[in-house]
């Protein structure tokens, strides 16, 4: 910080800021610019320049998900290198040379890998944007929550931005053991499913009420409950505590061992982060149960309809796990043959292709929060117990997963005592005596995925 540093910082900015627009007002990045920072701290003073700048490009679509924009960019070439270093795709260059040089696409490619948002990350300056966020929301006007990506089973880390209880953007946050850096595109687009389809009340034969009404219409179906007729549809899309919660009330409340698996079904998978398992907490059920034997698979439940076998159902979130349309059909079609279909899902269940939503062929359907309204406890695919935080307060009378058992819990005479969230983690991993610790607690610090065995450990908490 001497004062020849300074200089030679402030001589080096407005060398950077002879051709820049300097039009911080109305450029996107403005709030979380580097440069505008440096400018603040080191130059802050009027442009000598006194002849035209250099007019470049502007929003110059570099592919489906990026806009470039070239009289802002300052060269630093981090989008090259992390498309010739990280994903080894390749597809930017530098084009021109001295204060016409710009960044370009090679011929007949454009910026479209999985990871292509990543670059927007690093770009220090606004010559980068997202289409997704581009002058979506000034960023001063948005909180930001440390949160996990619910998009596949790796479970990235990320700062979840949110303004006015809505989610405007996933961004990655650090973490050497999990997803380093980086997060895929896809990933960053699924925060939109947390605000689509929602389901916000009790349902009971389609029509809204209050969880006074839902929890007596579960009560006058509690008492024609037979636990071989009785199927429980468990999600890996709940966390840890719901699921926990999840077992207690299908095994005392509903006394059925007749259990299947639902979630989302698989999908594209690559070597850098994307898993094929498109749910967060596939492993987390694992541990919960003890192993995953103990379920069916989803065939197995739409043929336990159709036989008869199953004639009461309990589901756990919208998603079924198959891409199979006519698989898809005949479930939705078995529904009519349930004498009672309870749901308990973040969405109404708009299935695609087919023609109308789960909630509408529900008895009773039950709101229930999305990761960014609660606190909980996910397992990624290596085995690694991490906590997410409430974002925002959950929207209309939606309540999470485990809050929803303890209170219908006595419609089915299961009866609970816990006080809160901390209760259950202690019971649940109470034979390690460890539970995973706060984000900002484990913020930068290294940690070991779970040791594989064939019968599941409890999860192990943050080091």
């Amino acid at each position: 910080e001497s004062d020849r540093v300074i200089k030679a910082r402030k001589s080096v900015l407005e060398f950077i800021l002879v051709n820049h627009p300097v039009d911080c007002p109305i450029c996107d990045q403005a709030g979380e610019c580097k440069l505008q920072d440096y400018y603040m701290a080191y130059d802050a003073q009027e442009s000598r320049l006194r002849t035209e700048k250099t007019n470049k490009v502007k929003v110059y679509p570099l592919g489906p998900e990026v806009v470039y924009d070239g009289e802002r960019c300052i060269l630093c070439t981090r989008c090259v290198r992390f498309c010739e270093e990280i994903t080894e795709t390749n597809e930017l260059q530098t084009v021109q040379r001295g204060d016409n040089t710009e960044i370009r696409t090679f011929p007949g490619e454009e910026l479209d890998n999985n990871y292509s948002m990543c670059t927007v990350d690093i770009c220090p300056v606004g010559a980068l944007t997202a289409r997704d966020f581009r002058f979506k929301c000034r960023v001063w006007l948005m909180n930001s929550t440390d949160s996990i990506c619910t998009g596949c089973s790796r479970g990235c880390n990320i700062h979840l931005d949110h303004f006015q209880n809505e989610i405007q953007r996933y961004r990655p946050r650090y973490n050497p053991d999990v997803n380093d850096y980086w997060m895929c595109d896809p990933g960053r687009y699924t925060y939109k499913e947390v605000h689509d389809d929602r389901l916000y009340h009790p349902l009971v034969e389609g029509t809204e009420g209050k969880w006074y009404h839902a929890e007596k219409a579960l009560e006058e179906a509690a008492d024609e409950l037979e636990g071989d007729s009785v199927g429980f549809v468990v999600s890996p899309q709940a966390t840890c505590e719901g699921l926990y919660l999840a077992k207690q009330f299908a095994e005392e409340g509903l006394e059925t061992d007749r259990l299947y698996m639902g979630g989302k079904p698989d999908g594209m998978e690559d070597d850098l982060l994307i898993e094929a398992d498109k749910n967060p907490n596939r492993r987390g059920a694992e541990y919960v149960w003890g192993g995953l034997d103990t379920f069916d698979g989803f065939e197995a439940l739409v043929e336990d309809i159709e036989s008869g076998e199953v004639n009461m159902l309990y589901m756990m979130n919208k998603h079924v796990p198959t891409e199979d349309g006519a698989l898809r059909q005949r479930f939705f079609d078995a529904l009519e043959q349930l004498d009672f279909f309870a749901l308990q899902s973040m969405h109404r269940g708009d299935l695609e292709h087919l023609d109308g939503e789960l909630a509408d062929h529900a008895d009773i359907a039950l709101p229930a929060c999305t990761h960014a309204e609660q606190d909980g406890t996910f397992v990624n695919f290596e085995g690694l117990a991490q906590a997410v935080d409430k974002s925002f307060e959950p929207h209309g009378d939606s309540l999470p997963d485990w809050q929803i058992f303890t209170k219908i819990g006595d419609a089915v005479g299961l009866s609970t005592s816990y006080r809160g969230l901390t209760d259950i983690r202690e019971e649940m991993f109470g034979e390690t005596d460890e539970e995973p610790e706060s984000i900002e607690e484990r913020e930068g610090e290294s940690r070991s995925p779970i040791d594989e065995s064939t019968q599941p450990p409890e999860p192990e908490a943050a080091e």
